[in-house]
């Protein structure tokens, strides 16, 4: 196959585009955000560098985003610290992984200290440990008797024989999410001198909304992670606290791990923050109450839902066996996307002996789709993993459910501001040159 040119890119970015808008993610890790707030990705900013947050006038060695610095300053960051309950936040982390890398580096102690994790086996995210041992930390895990539950006890024992620098609280693979309260209250009593970090990418959308409880409120010391699962934002991460000696501690690292935190995408933070304080709260509900729904729709159709008897979800995530079904979850997962629906399968889910399938209804909610929308689109995932329909029929009706109005392009501001920005956008691609 002959090297693509310049013009079979963008034939694919177009049949990508295309396709993108007949399906629907229901990847757990994935969201969208609105055209609005792609903006800055588009345009100059994306090239910028920015590091003068104080706007001293003889620090302004990178000049290119000097007219953009209070976009960072006076929106993205204040949004975040209100929404977040916080008092100090760093937009530098350049996404989850990177995030975890600077809180792990900052807050786990010099080569030699210990830093606790949730077990795989309780839903810890698969990178914790080898990040934390290639910066010399040693890794203890936290338990639990199920997937859903820590074992505060074990808890207790393992936190006052160690003393670890920290325990960085990391659930990815999570259906409900570890009562932050009571495990910062087990550490506390424990090992008073262990700070707690919540890693809450999975849940920052749900966070920043106020469905589900503030790390802060909960005595966590720090949390942070992602924007772009639950949070319907640009890739990018953040870390808050409310603590001045941690907020200087991330400053002094993260000079050294960071340099460009590609600032376009902190402006398209800050956007994405402006629209989800006029939607998030109604848009996280949402979310929540489409998960335990589509969980329900999918068990009564015969599929089988993990948890149950729990309810199957507190926030965005499902646990399907298709194996138990009769269906491989790879198979599952090609006939699902024949119909436009994309999914997760994967091995090491918790509880799982062998490969599981892991959906997310937060995209699903940030397009628009009601209630009244999700029996056709469980009819829809059922008949394609049964493969009891032909995918083209399937694949247009997720298409017509795709026509709901997105939350972010419904804000009439958004509405507003179309025509300027298209202009914008077209004079960035033709290089500034008519």
């Amino acid at each position: 196959m002959a090297t693509p040119n310049l013009s079979d890119v963008v034939r694919l970015l177009a049949e990508h585009e295309a396709a993108a808008e007949r399906s629907l993610s229901l990847v757990p890790s994935e969201n969208s955000m609105s055209g609005l707030a792609k903006l800055p990705m588009v345009l100059d900013s994306y090239h910028r560098y920015f590091f003068n947050e104080d706007d001293d006038p003889d620090r302004w060695h990178f000049r290119g985003a000097q007219g953009l610095r209070d976009v960072e300053m006076s929106v993205t960051i204040p949004l975040l610290e209100r929404l977040g309950k916080a008092t100090y936040v760093s937009v530098r982390p350049l996404s989850g992984l990177n995030a975890m890398t600077l809180a792990l580096a900052t807050l786990g102690g010099d080569p030699g200290s210990t830093v606790v994790t949730i077990s795989p086996e309780n839903g810890g995210h698969y990178a914790t440990p080898s990040v934390a041992q290639r910066l010399g930390q040693r890794v203890e895990w936290l338990r639990g008797p199920n997937p859903h539950e820590l074992d505060l006890e074990h808890a207790a024992e393992l936190l006052g024989r160690i003393r670890p620098a920290l325990v960085y609280v990391d659930q990815s693979h999570c259906l409900f999410p570890i009562d932050a309260a009571a495990l910062v209250r087990t550490v506390r009593e424990a090992s008073p001198e262990t700070l707690v970090h919540v890693d809450a990418s999975h849940w920052m959308g749900l966070v920043l909304a106020g469905v589900f409880p503030n790390p802060l409120d909960a005595g966590a010391d720090s949390f942070g992670g992602s924007t772009h699962k639950t949070f319907p934002g640009p890739h990018k991460a953040v870390l808050l606290t409310r603590d001045a000696s941690i907020e200087k501690r991330i400053r002094e690292t993260q000079d050294f791990l960071i340099s460009s935190h590609h600032f376009a995408s902190t402006l398209s933070l800050g956007m994405a923050l402006l629209e989800f304080q006029e939607f998030g709260p109604a848009y996280a509900k949402t979310v929540v109450s489409h998960t335990k729904d589509f969980g329900r729709l999918l068990a009564e159709r015969g599929l089988t839902v993990v948890a149950a008897d729990r309810g199957y979800s507190a926030g965005h995530q499902l646990w399907l066996d298709t194996e138990n079904d009769g269906v491989a979850p790879s198979l599952a997962s090609d006939r699902l996307a024949a119909a436009g629906l994309n999914v997760n399968f994967m091995a090491g889910l918790p509880g799982f002996t062998r490969q599981g399938m892991r959906i997310g209804l937060n995209e699903a909610a940030y397009k628009g789709l009601t209630t009244e929308d999700l029996p056709e689109l469980a009819d829809v995932f059922v008949a394609a993993v049964r493969d009891t329909s032909p995918a083209s029929g399937l694949a247009d009706r997720v298409a017509a459910l795709r026509g709901r109005v997105p939350l972010g392009a419904a804000l009439p501001e958004a509405a507003q501001l179309l025509d300027s920005s298209l202009a914008l956008v077209c004079r960035a691609l033709r290089g500034h040159t008519s």
